[in-house]
């Protein structure tokens, strides 16, 4: 067998932003999305399919205000058991979840679900794995992947105006 093409795991940054990168239009696609959930009832699997294109969003913008120096490390409403310290980090391994969906990663431990959504106060929806799934307000939504919460608008909406603002004169609404 020939080794010489295999190379040691070596744990890197993720890479810099494309050139030609545009962090105003991924906003307003991380709006027109946030906008389209809210209003429309959507099956289960649109649902869920227009979340991951806002995690893939949501994550490009993420590591580009990593990379030019202005990370978003804001930690409220993380569940304190998440190993994600900070929103840049939940939403990576929410994506990495919503986007791998063939591999069986720390995100998605579980064998019973890869995605789940509850709408409104009810902090004990349901219970997989031994663990609680359930949303603590009234007025927002809660996506999980595997053990990942993430909140809409405590956590995807907050991160949407403060990047808005990091990037300038996105800041307007869709």
């Amino acid at each position: 067998m020939n080794t010489d093409n295999v190379l040691a795991f070596e744990r890197r940054a993720p890479p810099s932003p494309p050139a030609d990168f545009d962090a105003v239009q991924a906003i307003r696609t991380c709006r027109s999305l946030v906008q389209s959930l809210g209003q429309y009832d959507l099956s289960e699997i649109v649902y869920e399919a227009c979340v991951a294109m806002l995690l893939v969003n949501l994550h490009d913008l993420l590591q580009t205000a990593r990379a030019i120096g202005k990370p978003l490390v804001f930690a409220e409403y993380l569940d304190p058991k998440e190993d994600a310290t900070n929103i840049t980090e939940l939403v990576a391994k929410c994506r990495n979840a919503a986007c791998h969906v063939w591999t069986k990663s720390s995100a998605t431990k579980s064998t019973v679900y890869r995605f789940y959504r509850v709408a409104g106060y009810c902090p004990r929806a349901t219970v997989l794995d031994d663990k609680a799934l359930g949303c603590d307000y009234h007025d927002d939504v809660a996506l999980y992947y595997g053990r990942h919460r993430l909140y809409l608008k405590r956590h995807v909406l907050r991160a949407i105006e403060e990047l808005a603002v990091v990037f300038g004169g996105a800041a307007t609404a869709v």
